[in-house]
């Protein structure tokens, strides 16, 4: 059996998932391509530290027994919610026993650590049974494999329905025809998890939630590439986060508009590279996802800031426990609309849609969009919104709430610039300033952000008075003009603060 190491190859992949029940229906679809798939058993054995070194480093190794060959894959860019372009290096082995010197001849280095490579253990299995099916056209050849069956742990397991559109020759834009075509017969939901993540959160016990990843956007990347470094981070924190939000977990509900709003902002921030005609309709539809979400955020943010201190001083007044079962309620009902909201047709067909435009949409044949360099532009965009937020944030004090909530909005999106642009300008001294500008832009957006939950609140509130609750308890719950008082404080200082900063991406 060959150990030949047979080097680094590029997977252009695009990953969907189905429910068991419709498993048969996209065998039917997929027997009007190809008759008869090739049927492979597959067993996966993934090897890591007991720390998780490689995971951490964004990096798979995994050992595949397929009929009577072994195969040592290692995958890089695990994680990062790219749809494509991951590097991937695979070689034969006699067994289970992993190939060092092929590891290492990888170039990663997390493979130089000697210590990690004498860690290395299996630490899960997927067992699926793969059927593969082959189109062929006059543009294109695609691979489609459907994997059913499961990802294991010494304790836990968890099912495992995916559809893989491997792109073998041809343009991007393939894929993702195919994948329409399909989408419309069965209901297929765009995936950013890999096998080996799944396995990973057995592990963990099934983390619910994920926060932005960092952003990795070179400084010699054109505007195009920039954007869509950014866009897949962005689509990657809202996927990763719909499991947790359908099971009612605040953290991930607020994670998952925040990847919502991160990639409204990023649309925002290019929008003279992003302009199509495709560009409004997909804003519009990213628009009413997070809107989908809103008023559950809203009741999550009165719970936590309101009603649970609240219960500890008073839990056994009645009318703090009806006002409890009210709001509860509420929040029960907000949170069965915005899982009816994303698992509608329309969520999953505009996170395929919004996918696509990024990766291939009409945009994409902008010049500026392919020449112009980023840094320049980012310059040029990170300076008009610091100009913007020191001529609004003026008058904190005297303006009002709506023209303070329209500061907020301007703050987050330069938050979220300067996050996207880190690795952008990353000399010492740039770093420096950026770490300093961004510690002030969360403390100004959360001072901000606290004045206008308290806006929602007082709404919420006097919703639920209309609705019969008693006032006395109506006015306990209104929260104190100190408070209000002291976020605004907090509010003008970092101002301040913020308008005397050194701008980072200054050369």
């Amino acid at each position: 059996m060959s150990t030949e190491f047979e080097g680094e190859q590029q997977e252009l992949e695009l990953k969907l998932e189905f429910d068991a029940g419709d498993g048969a229906l996209l065998e039917h679809c997929l027997s009007k391509l190809q008759s008869q798939p090739h049927i492979q058993p597959l067993i996966s054995t993934y090897y890591d530290t007991e720390a998780h070194a490689l995971r951490d480093a964004g990096v798979a190794l995994r050992i595949r027994e397929q009929a009577d060959r072994f195969v040592q894959t290692v995958k890089a860019g695990e994680g990062n919610g790219a749809l494509f372009d991951r590097s991937e290096w695979e070689n034969d082995v006699p067994g289970h026993a992993i190939d060092l010197d092929a590891v290492r001849r990888t170039g990663l280095s997390i493979f130089e650590d000697k210590n990690v490579l004498g860690a290395l253990r299996p630490l899960f299995e997927t067992r699926v049974d793969r059927r593969l099916y082959a189109v062929s056209g006059e543009h294109s050849d695609i691979e489609l494999a459907v994997d059913c069956g499961e990802v294991a742990t010494a304790r836990r397991h968890s099912p495992i329905m995916e559809l893989e559109l491997e792109l073998k020759r041809g343009e991007k834009i393939e894929l993702f025809r195919l994948a329409r075509a399909l989408a419309d017969v069965v209901p297929l939901r765009l995936s950013v998890q890999s096998k080996s993540e799944r396995g990973y959160a057995l592990l963990d016990g099934a983390a619910y939630e994920e926060k932005a990843r960092s952003v990795q956007v070179p400084a010699d990347a054109s505007c195009g590439e920039a954007f869509q470094i950014i866009a897949r981070n962005c689509v990657r924190q809202v996927l990763a986060n719909e499991a947790g939000m359908c099971k009612g977990r605040a953290e991930a509900l607020h994670q998952m508009r925040v990847g919502l709003r991160r990639l409204r902002a990023a649309i925002a921030l290019f929008d003279t590279i992003v302009e199509d005609g495709e560009r409004t309709r997909i804003k519009a539809e990213l628009k009413w996802v997070t809107n989908e979400l809103g008023l559950a955020r809203d009741l999550d943010v009165l719970g936590a800031e309101v009603f649970q201190p609240l219960q500890k001083v008073h839990g056994a007044d009645a009318n703090v426990a009806a006002a409890q079962r009210h709001f509860e309620d509420r929040r029960a009902d907000a949170y069965s609309a915005a899982k009816a909201a994303i698992k509608s047709d329309r969520f999953r067909n505009v996170m395929l849609e919004v996918t696509e435009w990024v990766e291939v949409g009409p945009w994409t044949q902008n010049a500026d969009a392919l020449q112009l360099g980023i840094e320049d532009f980012a310059a040029h965009r990170l300076r008009r919104l610091r100009k913007k937020i020191k001529r609004k944030g003026k008058h904190l004090k005297s303006v009002s709430d709506a023209k303070r909530h329209k500061l907020r909005i301007l703050v987050k999106r330069m938050r979220y610039a300067v996050e996207f642009f880190a690795a952008t300008f990353a000399t010492e001294k740039q770093a420096k300033l950026h770490a300093d500008m961004l510690d002030v832009l969360k403390d100004l957006q959360g001072a901000l952000g606290s004045l206008n939950d308290i806006v929602q609140r007082d709404k919420l509130i006097e919703d639920a008075a209309e609705d019969g609750l008693d006032a006395a308890l109506v006015s306990h719950l209104h929260e104190d003009r100190g408070a209000r008082a002291k976020h605004l404080k907090l509010a003008e200082e970092a101002y301040e603060k913020f308008a005397e900063l050194k701008r980072f991406w200054k050369r």
